[in-house]
C-alpha cells in the first residue's frame, strides 16, 4: 500500500504565497515520521562562518540544510516547515533569500514558513541567517 503524501494547502480566502516561497498549510498524514532539525547557518566543516556577505551566507546555509537532509535519508521535498531567522531584516535581504532559494532549493511544493527578524544570532559573530526545518516522510 502506497503511503499517503503530504498535502500542501493554500486556501482561496488567503493570498497566493507561492511568490514568497511558502505554503499556508501542510497536512502530514498519519503514520509518517517527523524529523526536527536544529537551525543551520553559514558554517564550514570547522564551524566557522564562511563569509560576512549575506548572499554567501544564504548559499552556505541552504547547502548545510541539504547535507543534513541527505544524511537523514531525506530530500528538500520532504521539508514541511521552515523558520528563517534574519539579522537586521530588510526587503533586500528577503529578496536575496528568495532568489538564492529558488535556484538552490527546487521543490514541488513550498513548505510552511516564517521569517523572524532579529538584532543578532547566537551562532557566531556576524552570522546573518539561520534556518530551522521540520521534515516528514
Amino acid at each position: 500500500m502506497a503511503q499517503e503524501k503530504n498535502s500542501f494547502i493554500n486556501p482561496k480566502g488567503l493570498f497566493d504565497p507561492k511568490f514568497n516561497g511558502f505554503s499556508h498549510i501542510v497536512k502530514i498524514p498519519k503514520g509518517k515520521e517527523m524529523y526536527y532539525f536544529s537551525g543551520q547557518w553559514a558554517s564550514n566543516i570547522e564551524g566557522k562562518l564562511v563569509s560576512e556577505n549575506f548572499e554567501e551566507q544564504v548559499k552556505q546555509t541552504v547547502s548545510n540544510i541539504k547535507t543534513a537532509l541527505e544524511t537523514a535519508g531525506l530530500s528538500i521535498n520532504d521539508v514541511v516547515k521552515q523558520t528563517v531567522y534574519i539579522v537586521d531584516f530588510t526587503l533586500e535581504k528577503k529578496q536575496i533569500l528568495i532568489d538564492v532559494a529558488s535556484k538552490e532549493w527546487r521543490v514541488k511544493n513550498f513548505p510552511t514558513s516564517t521569517i523572524v527578524p532579529l538584532p543578532l544570532l547566537a551562532t557566531a559573530p556576524n552570522c546573518l541567517i539561520e534556518i530551522e526545518i521540520i521534515a516528514a516522510k
